[in-house]
């Protein structure tokens, strides 16, 4: 047998589990939640989720199955999903995933470090006393956690002002050193690829196919980690931009890309 962590519930599960496992108790989770939109985060969503539907319809009793309402969005968490294929993965990653933030997905999994030492202490108990032992510190670790969600909610809403507000700084510098036409286009495409339900059949707009895409991704990921006295702080791009100016970020990126227009490859920052 082995333990999964599905929100705050504990979940005994075989040591070898099949997707009907996994259903139930998904199915489980779901009638105890009123909301009619749901982002599940599971590390093989991509397999997962893709009959998903099918099994409700022709596997699930009514009992169980959600409201027709109800919109499931898979995800699969950060640290996992790099393990992943890459192609046609985009739809799986919480960075598309609009309304989610800076969710990683990984919350379930940060339970288990700290409960290392249950496995010792609880393997020669029965099971009516393993399950009342488990019950009390996975219970503690979740008052713990509520009782803590004040100042962690405050400490990220701080964060999350700061880095939103610099964010819609460097979109709005980038969108304006590009073709308006080529803009346009690529927010019809991001709109419509994020409203497709799942599974999307829609090819991706953050895939690309070529090498140097990747590249050009990987300098950009080097200029915005770089310190910001070098590239200037918020105010300072905003004065430039101002001016007429070119960005500093987006200086530096033109220059790497041997002054070549990168205007087709799209607006988001």
């Amino acid at each position: 047998m082995c333990l999964d962590k599905c929100g705050d519930e504990l979940i005994l599960l075989p040591a070898i589990f099949r997707y009907a496992n996994m259903d139930y108790v998904f199915a489980s989770v779901l009638q105890a939640i009123a909301i009619s939109l749901v982002i599940i985060s599971y590390d093989i969503a991509c397999q997962w989720f893709i009959n998903l539907h099918k099994r409700i319809d022709a596997d699930w009793p009514a009992s169980l199955r959600p409201a027709p309402s109800t919109t499931l969005i898979p995800a699969i968490p950060k640290l996992h999903e790099p393990m992943h294929q890459r192609t046609k993965h985009q739809g799986y990653s919480f960075n598309y995933i609009p309304g989610s933030g800076l969710t990683d997905g990984e919350c379930p999994e940060r339970i288990w470090a700290p409960h290392n030492a249950l496995a010792n202490s609880t393997k020669t108990q029965g099971p009516g006393s393993r399950q009342d032992v488990l019950d009390d510190h996975f219970g503690f670790w979740n008052w713990l956690k509520y009782v803590g969600q004040g100042k962690t909610l405050v400490r990220r809403y701080k964060a999350a002002i700061a880095d939103r507000n610099q964010q819609t700084e460097a979109h709005r510098s980038l969108t304006e050193c590009l073709d308006r036409a080529s803009v346009d286009e690529w927010e019809k495409l991001c709109c419509e690829w994020e409203t497709e339900i799942y599974p999307k059949t829609k090819v991706s707009p953050y895939e690309s196919e070529t090498t140097g895409m990747g590249t050009l991704r990987c300098y950009v990921a080097d200029i915005l980690t770089t310190s910001t006295s070098d590239l200037g702080s918020p105010s300072e791009e905003g004065s430039r931009s101002r001016r007429g100016d070119t960005p500093l970020i987006w200086r530096d990126l033109f220059a790497c890309n041997n002054g070549s227009s990168i205007s087709g490859h799209g607006a988001r920052a």
